[in-house]
């Protein structure tokens, strides 16, 4: 929930920075950047903690992996792991 938070904290200021930098005239190119940079320099040192806590909740969807729950889907896991060694050490390659 932090992560959505924080990005739409991010869009929402890069949205007004935009618009305010169109309305004054700052033309296209210039508003995209400026608006760019405000609203990534406002949301880091304004609210750090939000972005702390969006980049541990990134971290944990991106760095999840199914795990075998059970005992025998474990003990095939280690006897797959222990086959592929000993193929890799009988080719000569080191594990």
């Amino acid at each position: 929930m932090n992560f959505l938070k924080y990005t739409l904290l991010r869009f929402g200021l890069l949205v007004l920075v935009f618009l305010l930098s169109m309305w004054l005239g700052a033309g296209l190119v210039l508003s995209g950047v400026a608006a760019v940079a405000a609203s990534f320099a406002v949301s880091y040192l304004f609210f750090p903690r939000l972005h702390t806590a969006a980049g541990e909740e990134l971290h944990r969807w991106v760095s999840r992996s199914p795990r075998p729950r059970n005992r025998v889907a474990l003990e095939d896991e280690e006897i797959e792991d222990a086959y592929v060694d000993r193929k890799l050490r009988e080719g000569g390659r080191e594990v």
